[in-house]
């Protein structure tokens, strides 16, 4: 059932915590640069975010379709926005080993790496942590002229983002034709395929613990692509098989619940605790200090995040337990 009225509390939230989700808890952005990242990527990492989700809740398909939503926003990101699947130049990627694909010019490394990224971090977890605070956590959040205004801020963002990144990321680099089309056409089929998606039969079969999803959640996305070369793809191929089939058949059981989907999704989130102090900065130039603050305040931040929405999460259930 639409709202009569757009709750843009719970829709901010989630244009703050997409955008920092996305990029800052892999750490290595400046402390004096945070907010304004935040700002310019939230209308299109939290306007995507509430877009995918409003989609979902309103069809009633649930997260099989926010997921390929989210991949289909991946592949849309990294072929055709920024194209950063396509330039060799792109921030200090080098695309020449194993896995780079003659013809399209792509490398499945970074396919993987970067759609993966957008599905688990940019999409999903913000959804799960934004819902986690809102009273409507199941339903729509935006009215029809809050569809329009997030719709309009999603665009106009997504094309200053695109020329943005082409003038300084991008070294002026614009994609071939055909590597764009490939891109759109990836898009097109797995929206095709979010949209047409079907509600399966509901079973009676176990599902693990929440402690062990969240365990699973941290681990897999931690470790699904442990280096750069062809043998980690190898290894990506095998966890994401694995998750996306044992959550696709827990998730089937009438005993699995939002508290299953909330535990799994904090495991990525809490990467965001360890990942800056391991990744390398965006500039190679900036100081250990520097590095050392900004790291920390993105760990710090992360684990704030998944501390108090755990804390409003049971104490929501405490309150509400039916």
């Amino acid at each position: 059932m639409q709202p009569p009225s757009t709750r843009w509390a719970p829709v901010l939230a989630l244009m703050v915590i997409a955008p920092w989700m996305a990029e800052m808890s892999w750490g290595g952005i400046p402390f004096t640069e945070m907010l304004w990242v935040v700002l310019f990527l939230g209308p299109m990492y939290g306007g995507a975010a509430v877009l995918i989700r409003e989609v979902a809740r309103r069809s009633g398909r649930g997260w099989p379709t926010i997921l390929l939503l989210a991949a289909a926003f991946g592949a849309f990101q990294a072929g055709v926005v920024d194209q950063s699947l396509f330039n060799p130049d792109y921030a200090r990627y080098d695309f020449q080993h194993p896995v780079h694909i003659d013809g399209v010019d792509v490398s499945l490394y970074y396919l993987v790496a970067f759609v993966t990224g957008h599905v688990v971090v940019s999409i999903s977890v913000p959804i799960v942590i934004a819902e986690a605070w809102s009273r409507r956590s199941a339903g729509p959040w935006l009215g029809r002229r809050g569809l329009w205004i997030v719709g309009v801020l999603y665009v106009l963002a997504t094309i200053v983002n695109h020329f943005g990144v082409k003038d300084e990321d991008g070294h002026g680099f614009q994609a071939a034709p055909h590597q764009v089309v490939v891109a759109l056409g990836v898009v097109a089929l797995l929206v095709a395929v979010a949209l047409s998606w079907q509600r399966r039969p509901t079973t009676h079969l176990a599902v693990p613990p929440i402690w062990l999803l969240a365990g699973l959640g941290f681990i897999a996305f931690l470790f699904y692509l442990p280096a750069e070369n062809g043998a980690s793809l190898l290894v990506a191929a095998a966890v994401i098989t694995a998750v996306v089939l044992g959550v696709g058949r827990w998730s089937r059981s009438s005993r699995w619940t939002a508290a299953h989907a909330f535990w799994l999704a904090m495991g990525p989130a809490l990467n965001g605790v360890v990942v800056p102090f391991v990744a390398a900065p965006y500039d190679d130039e900036v100081s250990a200090r520097a590095e050392l603050l900004a790291d920390s305040v993105a760990a710090a931040t992360c684990l704030l995040i998944v501390a108090l929405t755990t804390y409003r999460r049971l104490r929501t259930r405490a309150m509400h337990p039916a």
